[in-house]
């Protein structure tokens, strides 16, 4: 893999938690008490480390698990759809 390759590959990744996070908290400042209970990692650091992205999956996955025990279904997390 090449230098350039590299770093497009990186900054399409920060670019996506980037916009991600952002959601985030749009859903929190919402009150989305789900949303505030669970996701506490980084930008950056679900950008660029391994432990950072798997912890953020698994932020995902217990956000998910929550809404729907909350609601009943998932609807509500039609924004983590990107």
């Amino acid at each position: 893999m090449g230098l350039f390759t590299r770093i497009s590959d990186t900054a399409t990744e920060v670019k996506g938690h980037a916009a991600l996070s952002k959601d985030i908290r749009k859903a929190v400042r919402s009150g989305d008490q789900e949303a505030a209970s669970t996701f506490r990692t980084g930008t950056l650091a679900a950008a660029l480390t391994t432990k950072g992205c798997n912890a953020r999956g698994d932020e995902v996955v217990a956000y998910v698990e929550k809404v729907v025990a909350a609601d009943g279904d998932g609807r509500r997390t039609g924004w983590l759809r990107r």
